[in-house]
């Protein structure tokens, strides 16, 4: 059995006269014919409009007399052999199928031969024959660009795909093309590729099981390259009817005949003959034109994905030494950048792969392909709503990296070369994600234009655009607000505060928004210029609002400390515009005047808006002008700050009922657990109320005085004596004589004598405080010196003691006492020692110790004239606590700072401002309250970073003081509601 081997040009096609004669035969024994060709499936009923369609023209020789030959693509090499023959001399019509056959000899064959695929057997030389399976309608499924006539007969043999290493062996023993061995070490095209095969075809071995989804294209690539039927939309043809060889001076891309270079990357008209084209309608032809783009597009994304994860992800996983350290924050970036991108990679290979199978089986005319869109949108929506939304953040962190990190700037230029990213940026790749499904969205919008009324298109396009639609809108705001945010952390980045001061702006939260940002005039009065501007770049952020001066170097200098949201109040918006004449504008003619007349400055009117804060000693008022409209951003800003708040309570207040027979005055209350309930106690100026807290039948006035004035209630926990304050005496009642159970009838009164005494009598104290130093419960309470200017504090141990009827037994006993200069108005208790508050600084002192140590101290790289060393000099000091292991927190009138467990001033000297000027401060872990008194109000700060976390408003607030540690925060309210409590919530 023979076959007609082609060489690598196209030789013309015979005439009516006869055959052509420069055809040559190579007799080839049965043992060197091709093994069985696979991958053949069945063709699809209106699969037939799909074959090229061709109409014989003058001549009239027949066809056996012609070669064809079979292309396949080898699934590991990528080497491509085409299907191709001499059809020079064939017309095309729509309605004609041309018959194209592959002769074994010169004779022809007989209708009647039965459709049979002749296969080789390589072992024994005898030829196996395979009954091909026929479809419904009797036509037999094969590559669409293959006549059907011929599938399933011995004229059908399969051309096997060889690798580069094969061709290389076998190219040395080519009978007919001198230049096949040079040929086979270049970087081969579809077009060379074609003209290699045709001279080893011999020696090829067997195909691969089936063709991959790249093949196919490359096949395509390869029979346009190739063909010599007439497409007409990319050349002209010869009169030489043969093909043009490889052009010498681009020998890796084939020609037309006319010398002109054929497209590499080719749109669909380009790969069909005119005669096909010519009979579709003007939609069909765009139909199918879009759907070969969309095929395109889709190579070249995945193209595109697969180099973000191989020459950007994997690299700089196992980059030695890491670009990023530690590993963690290796792993965190690659994360942060590359989000979904791997994923997404993945989803595309699978979706290619079923539009270029779909493509192989359909050529050329494709029916549809939005099933397998729809079937893999509905999986990658999630992919793409989380990359989209992240894109921002991703394109910033490497922008930043860039900057601070010159080995990961240096990896990124080694990327940038032509064979690895055809020298395009890492952030063309990173925003490849982004701009992917809208350009498919309207790939969709012009399919649905063109296509036929009675597609099932019609109806299936408009569910995958309503998919993307969505992605694209649901991650619209997303991207905005991360494109805001990343707008917002430049910005903060830029400002410059004064030195020393802790300002938390908060940037870190998520909920930190830029609301608006722009210029502002100030007006500046001097005795050289009367009529002075200050320019202003206001930045008004959804916590603070900001007044910064522009500088050389894109920093913005804060000119005023920041003023938050919470304390900043717009008294003035519609003002009288003031004039400015300054160096902002030019003199200039006026319009239409004479030459002689004199030129005069234009003015510019500037609309003013006045803010205050009510901060007391620390209040400020600015007036600003502008042109903008700053009074709605600024209420806007305000309203949804005080929405969030409410929302997002880190202290809420609880409403404490008063027993209606208490009518006099509450001027002190504790809450406590007795008998496992709630109880509190509520102290007048001569008596105390007890009761359970719930309910307001249980109160009873269990202590009563006919005289003097109580200023403190309070209990000893643990012990059961109830501490109370009256006229400068400490005594200590027994609850557990007072309320022996939990029945209100069984409760006994109690009056001054039944108390037992803990002050001296010629003592009148100050203050009694209730805490734990040195393992022990201690009772302490503060005595002003009548002589001298000093404070001796006395304190006291409680005793076990079941109850108070053993009068001769003690129930407390002297622990120690101390003397520190000044008057002391408040006691810290730690853990081996106190830290007693006076009027101008904290001395810390040991119980029974004579010795006190004065803080806070100043280390040498600390100025004398330091701003820290000013105010610690000229503030009243409030309070002294622990934040931490080896750190406290010096609390004044005007501010905070840190000190080490030495009492020298930390943190370089920075400190804290407060927006108001509290009368009493009250410390939970890690918040502490500042109180003001005179407006109502407390403000929340988070004592380790300074953070303003809120401010709490009510009216007539007055708090009373803590007497003991894990005491409740207790206060009186003007609202009407009486008592009330200020509890930490718990975040849900």
């Amino acid at each position: 059995m023979s076959i007609t081997q082609s060489s690598a040009h196209l030789r013309p096609g015979p005439t009516a006269a006869g055959p052509s004669s420069s055809t040559s035969s190579l007799n080839k024994s049965p043992s060197q014919t091709s093994p069985k060709l696979k991958g053949l499936k069945k063709l699809r009923p209106w699969s037939l409009a799909a074959h090229a369609r061709r109409k014989v023209g003058n001549g009239t020789s027949s066809m056996d007399d012609h070669e064809t030959q079979i292309g396949t693509t080898d699934n590991h090499t990528g080497h491509t052999t085409s299907i191709y023959g001499d059809h020079s001399h064939l017309e095309a019509t729509p309605y004609q199928d041309v018959r194209i056959r592959v002769s074994s000899d010169q004779s022809p064959r007989r209708a009647s031969d039965t459709p049979q695929i002749g296969i080789t057997n390589s072992q024994n030389g005898e030829v196996d024959w395979e009954e091909e399976e026929e479809s419904d309608d009797g036509r037999v499924d094969a590559y669409s660009w293959v006549d059907p006539s011929i599938v399933g007969t011995a004229r059908l043999r399969a051309t096997p795909a060889v690798s580069q290493s094969d061709l290389s062996r076998s190219g040395s023993g080519s009978r007919s093309n001198p230049r096949s061995s040079n040929q086979t070490s270049q970087n081969t095209t579809p077009g060379n590729e074609v003209a290699e095969l045709l001279e080893n075809a011999g020696t090829a071995p067997s195909p691969p099981a089936q063709l991959l989804p790249d093949d196919s294209y490359a096949m395509l690539l390869a029979y346009q390259s190739t063909s010599t039927s007439d497409s007409g939309h990319t050349h002209t043809p010869s009169t030489n009817s043969h093909a043009a060889p490889l052009s010498p001076l681009s020998p890796t891309l084939p020609t037309s005949e006319s010398g002109m270079l054929r497209n590499p990357n080719p749109e669909w008209y380009e790969l069909v003959d005119r005669t096909l084209s010519d009979s579709l309608s003007k939609e069909e032809l765009k139909r199918q034109g879009l759907w070969w783009e969309m095929i395109k597009g889709e190579r070249e994304y995945v193209k595109d994905m697969k180099t973000v994860c191989e020459v950007f992800i994997q690299p700089l996983r196992e980059y030695d030494p890491p670009l990023l350290s530690p590993e963690s924050r290796l792993h965190a970036f690659i994360a942060e950048v590359f989000s979904t991108s791997q994923q997404i990679y993945h989803a595309h290979v699978r979706l290619l792969g079923r539009l270029m199978e779909r493509q192989r089986h359909e050529w050329p005319l494709m029916t549809t392909a939005t099933d397998i869109l729809l079937g893999t949108l509905l999986e990658i929506v999630e992919l793409y709503e989380s990359y989209m939304k992240n894109y921002p953040f991703a394109e910033a962190r490497v922008r930043r990296e860039q900057e601070r990190n010159p080995p990961f700037r240096a990896f990124l230029s080694q990327r940038n070369t032509y064979d690895l990213t055809r020298r395009r940026d890492i952030s063309v790749f990173l925003s490849r994600p982004v701009t992917r499904l809208p350009r498919i969205l309207l790939v969709l919008e012009a399919l649905y234009k063109v296509t036929p009324p009675d597609h099932p298109d019609k109806e299936d396009i408009p569910t995958a655009m309503e998919i993307l639609q969505g992605v694209v809108r649901s991650t619209q705001p997303g991207i905005e607000s991360a494109e805001n945010k990343i707008k917002l952390w430049n910005t903060a980045e830029r400002l410059l505060f004064k030195k020393g001061e802790v300002v938390e702006l908060d940037i870190a939260d998520p909920k930190r928004t830029l609301v608006h940002m722009g210029y502002v005039f100030r007006r500046v009065r001097s005795e050289t210029n009367w009529h002075g501007w200050q320019d202003l770049r206001a930045i008004l952020l959804d916590n603070y609002f900001l007044l910064t001066r522009d500088e050389e170097n894109g920093k913005h200098v804060v000119v005023s400390r920041p003023i938050h949201l919470d304390f900043l109040h717009l008294t003035s918006a519609d003002g009288v515009p003031e004039r400015r004449y300054d160096s902002v504008t030019k003199y200039q003619k006026r319009p239409g005047a004479h030459m002689l007349e004199p030129v005069f400055q234009p003015e510019r009117l500037m609309f003013p808006f006045t803010i205050t804060t009510s901060g007391g000693t620390n209040g400020r008022t600015y007036t600003l002008c502008t042109a903008e409209e700053w009074k709605e951003k600024i209420e806007g800003a305000k309203t949804l700050r005080k929405f969030d708040i409410e929302g997002n309570r880190t202290f809420a207040i609880h409403s404490i009922t008063v027993p209606p027979q208490i009518k006099d005055p509450i001027n002190a209350a504790d809450t406590f657990t007795w008998h496992n309930r709630e109880t509190i106690a509520i102290a007048t100026a001569r008596g105390v109320w007890l009761g359970w807290r719930r309910d307001s039948k249980t109160f009873r006035q269990l202590i009563s005085f006919n005289s003097g004035h109580i200023s403190m209630v309070s209990i000893v926990p643990d012990f059961g004596w109830l501490l109370v304050s009256s006229s400068g005496s400490l005594l200590a009642y027994n609850l557990r004589d007072m309320m022996p159970t939990s029945n209100p009838d069984t409760w006994i009164t109690k009056g001054r004598l039944d108390g037992q005494r803990l002050s001296a009598p010629e003592h009148n104290i100050a203050f009694a405080r209730v805490g734990v130093t040195k393992g022990r419960l201690l009772v302490v309470y503060a005595v002003h010196s009548r002589n001298s200017h000093q404070t001796t504090l006395n304190f006291y141990e409680p005793l076990l003691n079941p109850s108070s009827a053993s009068y001769g037994v003690p129930s407390f006993r002297p622990f120690g006492n101390i003397t520190v200069p000044g008057y002391a108005s408040d006691l810290s208790f730690f853990r081996q020692t106190v830290s007693v508050v006076t009027e101008k600084t904290f001395v810390i002192a040991e119980p029974g110790n004579p010795t006190y140590n004065s803080i806070p101290t100043f280390p040498h790289e600390i100025p004398e004239r330091a701003m820290v060393v000013r105010m610690v000099s000229g503030s009243k000091p409030m309070g002294m606590w622990q934040v931490d292991e080896s750190e406290f927190l010096l609390v004044y009138e005007w501010g905070a700072c840190w000190v080490t467990k030495f009492g020298e001033v930390s943190r370089k000297g920075s400190f804290l401002r407060w927006n108001l000027t509290p009368s009493y401060v009250i410390f939970r872990q890690p918040h502490l309250l500042l109180f003001d008194e005179t407006h109502s109000r407390a403000e929340v700060r988070d004592v380790t970073s300074g953070r303003v976390c809120e401010v709490i408003e009510e009216k007539g607030m007055k708090v009373f003081p803590i007497v003991r540690f894990g005491q409740g925060v207790i206060a009186r309210s003007g609202t009407g509601r009486g008592l009330i409590e200020i509890v930490e919530t718990v975040p849900l």
